[in-house]
């Protein structure tokens, strides 16, 4: 028999983000995370370990704005936030998101875009989720 919990949080990403194995780009702003943790029985004290986030995404724009949760590794995850919120890592950022940026020499590059939205680079929050 497996023991479980799950725990709720909120995320912040202050920059557009990708996330491994899920197509597109989400917005910067506040999502809600659930994740599932399951008790290690070998370790010493009581600690669980992390086994799958879920996280609610918005998408459409609108009228058409759709809520849908999406599972996430908890590796991933956490990946992506640790790049947010670092700011040595710029360079990285853009070439995630595809953003043009300048090498060391002051050259413009350009990465593949993908189809990816120029308006997303600016921080935005996701819709209150208690008001509906």
């Amino acid at each position: 028999m497996t023991i479980t919990r799950t725990t709720h949080r909120t995320v912040n990403f202050f920059y557009p983000f990708r996330l491994e194995g899920h197509d597109g780009l989400y917005s910067a702003g506040s999502y809600e995370v659930e994740t599932l943790e399951e008790l290690d029985i070998m370790a010493a004290t009581r600690s669980y370990k992390k086994v799958e986030c879920k996280m609610t995404v918005w998408s459409g724009s609108g009228k058409d704005l759709a809520e849908h949760t999406i599972s996430v590794e908890p590796s991933i995850l956490e990946a992506a936030l640790m790049l947010d919120s670092d700011p040595m890592r710029d360079k990285e950022r853009a070439h995630m998101i595809g953003k043009t940026e300048m090498d060391d020499e002051g050259n413009s590059t350009s990465s593949t875009t993908n189809g990816t939205d120029p308006d997303l680079a600016s921080p935005q929050t996701q819709p209150d989720q208690r008001t509906h």
